[in-house]
This record gives C-alpha cells, structure tokens and sequence, in this order.
C-alpha cells in the first residue's frame, strides 16, 4: 500500500523495513521519548512485525523528496473503530518543521474522511516529550487520563473535535502545501480492514 498527500509518500513497511526501523527505534533521541525505553532486538523486532502485520494494524514508512525520514502508523483497531496513532521522524533536519503536521493530518483524514474507518483515535505521550504533547493538542487530541506507571499521558481524539478542529488544520496544509488529494496505490488482500478493501473496489484503484 502506497499513499501520497502534501508532499509526501507513504508506503506500508513490510519485513525488509523492519531493521530500518529497529535502527532508528533503538537511537537513544528516539528511545527515551517512548513509552517501551528497552533495546529491541532483532527477535524481538520479527516477533513484533509478526503480530502487526495484520489488517488491524498499519504502519508507514515515511518519504520526503525520495529520502526515508520516519515512520507514523494507526494501531490496534477496535470493532468501535478506535485506533491508536503515534509517529516519530529520526531525521532530525525535519523536526520543528511542518513535515510531521502534515504526515499526522493525512493519517487522520484516511482514517475519518477517506476509509470511514475510525471514528476516534488514541494516543499515549511520555509526560518528558513535551513537543510531541504539544503537537497532538494541537491536532486536536485531549487529555484523558494518565497511564498506571504516571510516566504518560492519555489522549483522545473525537469525531467531534476532528470535524471542528482537526479539519481546520486540513484545509490549511492544503493551502500551504498545493496537494490536497488523497492518493492510494494498494490491491484487496487480506491483510486490509473491509473499509480500505471496499475504497479500493469503489474507486478501482490498483497497486503499481
């Protein structure tokens, strides 16, 4: 699966991106923001690939300008369409920039508009990061709650604050970027909720 918005391409990682994405997981800048501090081996990496590499789970490389810069997924789905959203970019030439905004709102608008898969999403922030706590309220995520060691925050974000808020920021990345359109390359298969299968049919999109 390969998806294009503002300027940027995202491309569904499979078992070649999982040592990519250990490298840069494991770096000590990257590492200390997370909830999961521990060095991942490469078993423990396979181990975790094997239980995401499901129709529940979906995790992108991504691309800037053809150079691999991070990585943004939408986890654990639910019957009741809730799913977690996190992203960390390793090259740091992007941070501070409007890349990661731009990643994270055409995560949610595929989520909500495109697939009407989700109809709320989560995330969990290390209470230390405070750029990326910042960066979701900004999006439009809440404060919930707090995680049972207190070392993170809950956050939670509504239909409703999706539509008044998040959307705001949508047509704004659209103006600045000049790429509004949502672009999909993918083909049915298994591994792809009902919802992303159907898209695909209905708009007789193909994987090239």
């Amino acid at each position: 699966m390969i998806v294009q918005q503002y300027g940027l391409t995202y491309t569904r990682i499979t078992a070649d991106d999982i040592e990519l994405v250990r490298y840069w997981r494991n770096q000590e800048f990257i590492r200390n923001t997370m909830q999961f501090k521990e060095y991942i081996t490469p078993l423990m990496q396979q181990k975790w690939f094997k239980n995401i590499d499901n129709k529940y789970n979906y995790y992108f490389i991504i691309h800037f300008q053809d150079k691999k810069i991070g990585l943004i997924n939408c986890k654990d789905s639910t019957k009741e369409k809730v799913a977690e959203g996190g992203i960390f970019i390793w090259d740091k030439s992007f941070w501070g920039t409007s890349v990661p905004a731009f990643a994270s709102l055409a995560m949610l608008q595929a989520v909500f508009d495109e697939f009407e898969s989700g109809e709320a999403s989560i995330a969990t922030i290390s209470k230390q990061n405070n750029l990326a706590l910042d960066f979701n309220l900004k999006l439009g995520y809440r404060i919930i709650g707090e995680t049972d060691d207190k070392q993170c925050y809950k956050l939670y974000l509504t239909r409703k604050d999706y539509d008044t808020k998040t959307k705001k920021l949508i047509r704004a990345a659209s103006i600045m970027t000049g790429q509004p359109h949502f672009k999909l390359w993918a083909s049915v298969n298994d591994k792809q909720s009902d919802e992303i299968n159907a898209y695909i049919i209905k708009h007789q999109i193909t994987l090239v």
